[in-house]
């Protein structure tokens, strides 16, 4: 098949700029693609109440574009930091909860100056010393205060946003840090967060109501966000049948052979810490390969493709003839990683489409593109496989969706 990219759609691939919109700035998730990307993806390949499904979706990207484009959504991913991101970020909050969390800053900005530097303490809070592994003493200090006071708020999604900002401060502090800020400095900055958090995400939430995607208080209806592996997406009756088949499979899995760090943040000279899941309220436990799909450095990925043969193999059974994957993949020996790759997909039964457009970018029909920021050492070896992304499309081969396959599927596990 000949897939010919829309212009806007090649422009949104190859575009450079920094993520900077709401609410997909809130938190930096690793390796994420752009919000404008996944928004032109959705609008090139699906209609209007069709099913996007990410079965790796990181900090929910694909769901946010997805729910504002008036499209049904479901989430998966095998981590549970990445769960919260993507729950969070698509649950909407009402006038009354924001003027609740507004009022709740305010009494932590008044305790924050009635206390000094050296009066921060620990409110006597238990937690797995696992999770504040390596955390310096200023972090643990203000993180667990901020922690303390969730407790003032009356509801969950009140108490999720403000963990989302806590991460997201946590992150600004710590990760790829040398030094740490005080205490007093992490809490007021967490503070100044939230107020500017709350504002642009009102008027992220007011833009999809006056769009006429839906309104705000059904945002978190027409989307499911799963804590799982996508090799199990066949069997997972939290998927609603009425939803199927998936029109369009919008992801970018763990890239194979690559170091990126899912579930720490690197501080202090490249010591990790778990604390993200802490401040998420969330568990971990699981080592590196967990996330990558396999270990980075095992001789020819065989767990890794292994892996990825099962998930796409679970995803083929969720499409009909007419849908469509596409994926930005990046790989660190792209001489031998591309061709196992796409021999994986094909064993899971999907098929490459060739690209064409307008686009110098454009080789053997595939569209390439250099990742602008990327932090772990692509960034740092310059025009090497890992410093680019392809775009790659696949549709089903043979694959229906039928009535029977519905029943098939709510009857699984």
């Amino acid at each position: 098949m000949i897939i010919e990219l829309p212009k806007p759609l090649i422009a949104a691939i190859l575009d450079q700029h920094r993520v900077a919109e709401a609410p997909h700035d809130f938190y930096r998730y690793p390796a994420r693609f752009s919000p404008a990307f996944a928004r032109e993806a959705i609008k090139a390949f699906t209609n209007s109440g069709d099913l996007v499904f990410d079965p790796f979706c990181g900090g929910g990207t694909t769901l946010v574009e997805a729910i504002s484009l008036g499209r049904r959504t479901v989430g998966m991913d095998i981590n549970s930091l990445a769960i919260f991101l993507a729950r969070t970020k698509t649950t909407p909050l009402s006038s009354r909860d924001i003027k609740a969390l507004i009022a709740w800053a305010d009494l932590l900005e008044d305790e924050i100056e009635l206390n000094s530097e050296s009066q921060f303490r620990f409110f006597g809070r238990s937690t797995d010393e696992y999770y504040v592994r390596n955390l310096p003493i200023e972090a643990k200090r203000s993180c667990f205060l901020l922690l303390e006071r969730l407790s003032l708020l009356a509801s969950l999604r009140q108490r999720a946003f403000a963990r989302l900002i806590l991460l997201a401060t946590g992150q600004w502090a710590l990760d790829c840090k040398q030094v740490t800020p005080s205490s007093r400095d992490i809490c007021s900055e967490f503070c100044r967060r939230l107020r500017l958090s709350l504002s642009s995400y009102d008027s992220f939430l007011s833009d999809i109501s006056e769009s006429g995607s839906m309104m705000r208080s059904a945002l978190s209806r027409t989307r499911r966000v799963i804590n799982r592996s996508s090799e199990f997406a066949d069997r997972d009756r939290r998927i609603p049948v009425e939803w199927l088949p998936a029109k369009l499979i919008l992801t970018s899995p763990p890239y194979p052979g690559m170091h990126v760090v899912y579930h720490r943040w690197q501080i202090l000279g490249r010591k990790e810490t778990p604390a993200p899941f802490l401040f998420a309220g969330s568990k971990d436990g699981a080592g590196e390969s967990h996330y990558l799909l396999g270990p980075r450095a095992e001789p020819g990925l065989v767990t890794y493709y292994t892996r990825l043969k099962r998930a796409f193999r679970a995803l083929s059974s969720l499409v009909n003839d007419d849908s469509m994957v596409v994926q930005l993949v990046a790989f660190s020996d792209t001489s031998w990683q591309l061709p196992a790759y796409l021999q994986t997909l094909e064993d899971a039964g999907f098929v490459e489409a060739e690209i064409v457009g307008d686009s110098a970018e454009l080789y053997e029909g595939r569209l390439w593109r250099h990742v602008p920021g990327r932090k772990w050492y692509a960034s740092r070896k310059g025009d090497i496989g890992a410093s680019k992304e392809v775009l790659l499309i696949h549709t089903p081969a043979k694959r229906q969706f039928s009535r029977q396959s519905r029943l098939d599927f709510a009857q699984r596990e």
